[in-house]
C-alpha cells in the first residue's frame, strides 16, 4: 500500500473550534505534508457518529471523545479488522481520581459535579478502549501510561492558515509609530483561569501602579481583585473571540502574559501554546515556571519565567522599563517558533513516531506505510 492510499480519519468531540483546529486540523495538515491523506469530522455528539464510512480508513484517531454505544461499536468494529485507533487529548479529562484537584469543579453543583464526574470516567473508557494514545505534554503521557497504556507525545503546533495570518500581523507590528504605551495582555478562554491568573496579579498592581503608560488587555471571562479594578483607564477588556480575532489583539500587545497555577497537576498537562502563538508574532511573554513553559521558554533568551509575585514584577518591570530587551526576547521566541513549531517542524517530528505508534497499536505492518 502506498503512502498516498493511506487514509487517517480525525473525528473531534471536543465543540471548541480551537481546540479542534490544534489538535486535528493542524494535525491532518501535518499527515497531508506527509505525503498521506487525512480527514477531519466533528462527532460533537453520537449521531454523528458513523461506523462504516470511518472503517473505510485506514488509523483512526479519536480527539476528547467520551465513549457512547455507538463509539463503542466503532472501536469494536475496527478491533476486528485490525484497525489502528488512537485516543488523542490535549487536556486532563481521562483521570477519575483526581477529580478532586480540578479547581473549577468545586464550584459546581452536586449534580453537576456528578455529570462531570461521569464524562471523566467515559473518557477514560474510551482511552483505555483505543490501542494507543497521543497526547500534547508529557505529562498527559505518563498518566495514560501509568493507566497501562502506549503513549506518545504529538505537541500543538500552528498551521498554513494561522502562520500567514501570524507572518502578516508580524510584518505590521514592525511598522507600529513608537509610542510610551506598553500594552500588557492575557487571554482567558473560561472563568476557569481566575486561579491562574491569581499568579500574576499581586506583580500586576504593582506594575500599574508605578507605570503609568501601562495598560492591561484582557480578553475574555476573567474575575480581577478590587486593585486592579481601581486603575480604571488603564484596564481594557475585550470579549471573548475567534483564533483570528485573537490574533489581531495579539499582535497590538507589547508584552503577553501566560500564567498557570504552579504545582496543579492540571496545570502541569497544559501545552505552551500562549508561548508560540504570541511568539509567531515576536511579543515577549512572561510565563509561569510550570512544565509546559519550562520546555517551551529558554529563561532570558526568548521569554521570562516567573514563579512568585517578586519574579513577575521583576520581569514585567524589565520588560517595560527596556524596549530593546522587549525586542531582544520578542524576536528569541519567533525564532524558536519558526524553528519547532511550524507545520514542518511538527510533521517531521509526526513521521518520527508514527512508525512506532502504529506498531505499539498491534496492527499488521500492513495497514499502513509509514515512513522509514
Amino acid at each position: 500500500m502506498s503512502r498516498l492510499s493511506t487514509r487517517f480519519f480525525i473525528a473531534s468531540g471536543c465543540p471548541i473550534a480551537t481546540t479542534t483546529l490544534y489538535r486535528c486540523v493542524h494535525l491532518q495538515e501535518q499527515l497531508q505534508h506527509l505525503g498521506y491523506r487525512a480527514e477531519v469530522a466533528e462527532w460533537f455528539d453520537e449521531t454523528q457518529i458513523h461506523c462504516n464510512v470511518t472503517l473505510n480508513y485506514d488509523v483512526i484517531i479519536l480527539y476528547r471523545l467520551a465513549m457512547c454505544a455507538p463509539l463503542r461499536r466503532l472501536i469494536d468494529q475496527a478491533r476486528d479488522v485490525d484497525k489502528p485507533i488512537i485516543f488523542d487529548t490535549d487536556d486532563l479529562i481521562f483521570e477519575p481520581d483526581l477529580i478532586e484537584q480540578h479547581r473549577a469543579v468545586a464550584n459546581l453543583t452536586p449534580a453537576e459535579q456528578e455529570l462531570h464526574a461521569e464524562g471523566v470516567r467515559r473518557y477514560q473508557e474510551t482511552l483505555l478502549a483505543c490501542n494507543a494514545v497521543l497526547t500534547a505534554t508529557p505529562m498527559l503521557a505518563e498518566l495514560a501510561r501509568r493507566r497501562g497504556k502506549k503513549a506518545f507525545v504529538h505537541r500543538n503546533a500552528m498551521g498554513d492558515e494561522m502562520f500567514a495570518l501570524a507572518n502578516h500581523l508580524y510584518e505590521r507590528r514592525q511598522e507600529r509609530p513608537v509610542t510610551d504605551r506598553i500594552v500588557i495582555g492575557y487571554g482567558s478562554g473560561t472563568a476557569t483561569h481566575d486561579v491562574d491568573f491569581k499568579e500574576v496579579s499581586g506583580a500586576l498592581e504593582q506594575v500599574l501602579g508605578r507605570f503609568a503608560q501601562a495598560e492591561l488587555w484582557i480578553v475574555g471571562p476573567l474575575a480581577l481583585s478590587e486593585k486592579l479594578e481601581s486603575y480604571g483607564e488603564q484596564i481594557r477588556r475585550f470579549p471573548l473571540t475567534d483564533w483570528r480575532g485573537w490574533f489581531d489583539l495579539v499582535s497590538e500587545l507589547d508584552i503577553a502574559l501566560a500564567p498557570l497555577e504552579l504545582g496543579n497537576v492540571f496545570c502541569r498537562a497544559k501545552s505552551e501554546i500562549k508561548f508560540v502563538e504570541a511568539g509567531a508574532l515576536g511579543i515577549p511573554v512572561v510565563a509561569s515556571d510550570i512544565d509546559p513553559f519550562r520546555h517551551a521558554v529558554t529563561d532570558g533568551e526568548d521569554g521570562l519565567l516567573a514563579s512568585d509575585e517578586r519574579d513577575w514584577a521583576g520581569a514585567l518591570s524589565q520588560l517595560i522599563e527596556r524596549p530593546e530587551e522587549r525586542r531582544r526576547i520578542g524576536e528569541g521566541a519567533r525564532a524558536k517558533v519558526l524553528k519547532h513549531y511550524t507545520l514542518e517542524a511538527r510533521a517531521t517530528e509526526l513521521a518520527a513516531i508514527l512508525p512506532e505508534l502504529i506498531d505499539s497499536c498491534g496492527a499488521t505492518r500492513s495497514a499502513m506505510t509509514v515512513p522509514q
